[in-house]
């Protein structure tokens, strides 16, 4: 009998990645669907980003499977939306949840292009490294 948790996929760790993840960080709004949630956006900050995938920072536990519309700010200014959906969370020290979200859709080509400049120009005032 075959163990289904295990994973037979050859990559494992940072390797199952299928885009480079950068860090960043940044403000975010997240709107959640369901009837589990307030029409209230709830606030928190962008830890880094690929073209399918977002880490977030955020005050509360978002549940496993939620889906969210995130918006993604730089000082106020609109990066890009997007929809994404909540695939793990773990509490920190400091009492906030670290949570991986899945894009439901890639970025596009303009989203991605915005986001570079975003993370090109942070690079440069020394906000956060680019790895």
């Amino acid at each position: 009998m075959t163990d289904r948790r295990r994973s037979t996929s050859r990559r494992s760790g940072d390797e199952r990645r299928e885009y480079k993840r950068t860090k960043a960080t940044t403000e975010i709004s997240l709107l959640r669907s369901g009837s589990v949630s307030s029409r209230e956006p709830l606030n928190g900050m962008l830890s880094d980003v690929s073209l399918n995938g977002i880490r977030i920072l955020v005050d509360i536990p978002l549940a496993v499977g939620e889906s969210l519309l995130v918006e993604v700010h730089d000082a106020g200014k609109h990066l890009f939306n997007s929809t994404a959906k909540v695939i793990w969370h773990q509490q920190e020290p400091s009492g906030k949840y670290t949570t991986g979200c899945e894009l439901c859709v890639l970025l596009t080509q303009k989203q991605e292009k915005t986001l570079n400049a975003f993370l090109d120009r942070a690079a440069e005032s020394d906000n956060f490294v680019r790895s």
